[in-house]
């Protein structure tokens, strides 16, 4: 549980290495983890709203939010 926390609290991080990780690792607890699947979706799927609040415009999105959206594909099964 302890890994799950520190990983949501290096969510908000400057750094996008740090963010990068975060999601990697909680990606794979949530695969190992079945039963903090649906807790690690709803974080990232908040955060990812959060994120997007100002919108992107014509660009792309930033790596770390493409990361949580290949994450969040890969939950539902549509990757």
């Amino acid at each position: 549980m302890e890994l799950f926390n520190r990983a949501a609290a290096q969510l908000g991080d400057d750094k996008l290495e740090v963010r990068l990780a975060a999601i990697y690792v909680l990606r794979e607890i949530g695969r190992d983890f079945p039963d903090l699947a649906n807790p690690i979706f709803e974080l990232l799927q908040n955060h990812l709203e959060a994120r997007k609040a100002g919108g992107y415009g014509e660009e792309e999105p930033p790596v770390d939010v493409r990361a949580i959206l290949d994450a969040l594909l890969l939950k539902t099964g549509a990757r």
